[in-house]
């Protein structure tokens, strides 16, 4: 060991921390996890930029000695690191909390499900005998449409608020690379170094990638799902008006006819399926899958007269039915609740084989139903540790926290776990994410 008289700084440097403390830089190099953000050379010195994109900072760097994290722009060697380490605990936190209204609004989505089945036949009944009297004005059954799915509009605002909340420009890397961008803009252009970092990033660097896209795509599934529930609910009626010469007094769905909101919902729909595929996530890709294949058979069967609307309707029949074979082919991977959701796609391949005039019984929707998974399969955030599967999805272990078992990630089917606390191959520790 060397007194710090000894030491010659022009080779060892002595680095003065906010807080008062100093080391020589090999020493805090180690401590403050320099190779996180940079790659050395062969003689040790850092000469190249580091790809951080790809995992969290595990904490925010410390002083050794008292443990003060280290601040900002007073030791300007290691800002790239604690620049990392401030965003991303930003991330964790906009996940977490993401995680946990996300499952607050799923709660509320599977309550409303469960009152427009139990209140349907009562409903169905009594907008029938509204319609069959004479003297019904059409403001009636459209005022009783429109009450019946109130509590779903204010589900659907909630929901769109929450994917505004958790969108990209709302990320904390995009706010930060926005701040970077106008911070270079705002100072004095004389500097080459500024002006050629400027250049660079507004020409040639892409916009931070969210890590983690589960919670603003499984945001946009429950917004699938909950359209899909009001769609149903509309076509029943219209079936149940059906019989009634009456039927033309709905001049103004509530919300627009289901003939007319049924095209838009399956392109978006359609396009989620492709984004969850690109996103590795199969169970959301084939979740969707099977509420866009029951979509297309309700448009199919709903009465069409135009020749051009039973065309389009065989459009996305034949669409959904190529869906669901690639989505039997993503069955194959072992992730969460795989072996329900494959049931569910094969009751959905029979329903499409059938004609598009006989009717669908009760017993096979419930089938389908019964089949399909409902809620997140939330993790737990208050126990265990959290770890990433090679992909890079969070998952949790329980109890002791340490891997004592195999598994799959239940969103892309990854081995996960391990045995004798030794994790499998491509599985990372994700301290970041442990409150």
């Amino acid at each position: 060991m060397k007194t710090y008289a000894e030491i010659n700084v022009d080779e060892t440097p002595i680095v003065v921390l906010g807080c008062g403390h100093f080391f020589t830089s090999e020493t805090l190099d180690g401590l403050i996890g320099m190779n996180t953000a940079y790659i050395p050379n062969q003689d040790g010195r850092f000469t190249e930029l580091a790809d951080i994109s790809g995992t969290l900072a595990t904490k925010i760097p410390q002083c050794p000695d008292c443990q003060r994290p280290v601040r900002q722009y007073v030791t300007q060697r290691y800002n790239r690191v604690i620049n990392r380490a401030v965003i991303d605990e930003l991330s964790k936190r906009f996940l977490v909390n993401g995680k946990n209204e996300l499952r607050r609004l799923e709660v509320e989505l599977e309550k409303l499900e469960e009152d427009l089945v139990e209140s349907q036949e009562g409903f169905l009944a009594t907008i029938k005998f509204l319609a069959d009297l004479k003297n019904t004005q059409p403001t009636m059954v459209t005022n009783r449409i429109q009450t019946r799915f109130n509590d779903c509009n204010k589900l659907l605002t909630e929901i769109s608020g929450f994917l505004k909340k958790v969108s990209d420009s709302h990320q904390p890397a995009h706010k930060l690379h926005e701040a970077t961008i106008h911070a270079m803009r705002a100072n004095q252009p004389g500097a080459l170094d500024v002006t050629m970092a400027g250049l660079s990033l507004e020409q040639h660097s892409a916009l931070p990638v969210e890590r983690d896209r589960r919670v603003k795509l499984a945001g946009q599934m429950a917004r699938i799902k909950l359209e899909f529930l009001i769609l149903e609910d509309k076509f029943s009626i219209l079936r149940a008006l059906t019989s009634s010469s009456t039927c033309t007094k709905i001049s103004q769905w509530p919300g627009g006819s289901p003939h007319l909101i049924v095209k838009p919902i399956l392109k978006v729909c359609a396009a989620f399926i492709s984004k969850c595929v690109t996103e590795r996530l199969p169970k959301l890709a084939v979740e969707a899958t099977i509420h866009h294949a029951r979509m297309a058979r309700l448009y199919q069967s709903s009465g069409l007269s135009a020749d051009s609307d039973k065309e389009r309707a065989a459009e996305f029949v034949e669409d959904a039915s190529i869906n669901l074979e690639k989505a039997l082919e993503l069955c194959s991977q072992p992730f969460q609740n795989v072996e329900q959701l494959k049931k569910a796609v094969q009751e959905c391949i029979k329903l499409l084989q059938r004609e598009w005039y006989e009717a669908v019984s009760g017993e096979e929707l419930a089938a389908i139903k019964e089949a399909m998974v409902s809620g997140p399969g939330a993790i737990a955030t208050h126990s265990g540790h959290w770890y990433n599967c090679v992909n890079g999805h969070p998952f949790a272990i329980g109890e002791c926290g340490m891997p004592m078992e195999e598994a799959h990630c239940p969103e892309c089917g990854a081995s996960i776990g391990g045995l004798n606390h030794r994790a499998v191959a491509g599985v990372t520790r994700a301290q970041d994410m442990e409150n």
